[in-house]
């Protein structure tokens, strides 16, 4: 079992962790006017690709498995 966590304060809302996610639990929110990348779907069905973590241009994310 794998955690995904996005630091807000590094994400830059790119989203190209979303389009790279191959089990879709990735997407983006709009809050206080920036587009930020957030963890929507079950962390359970995250398979630790990282593809996320490869994608993301300013090292926002990061994968732990349990």
């Amino acid at each position: 079992m794998y955690i995904v966590a996005i630091d807000p304060d590094t994400c830059d809302g790119n989203a190209a962790c979303v389009e790279g996610c191959p089990v879709t639990i990735l997407s983006t929110e709009e809050a206080g006017g920036h587009k930020k990348c957030v963890v929507s779907g079950a962390t359970a069905d995250c398979i630790g690709c990282m593809v996320c973590v490869e994608v993301c241009l300013t090292g926002a994310i990061k994968v732990t498995e349990f």
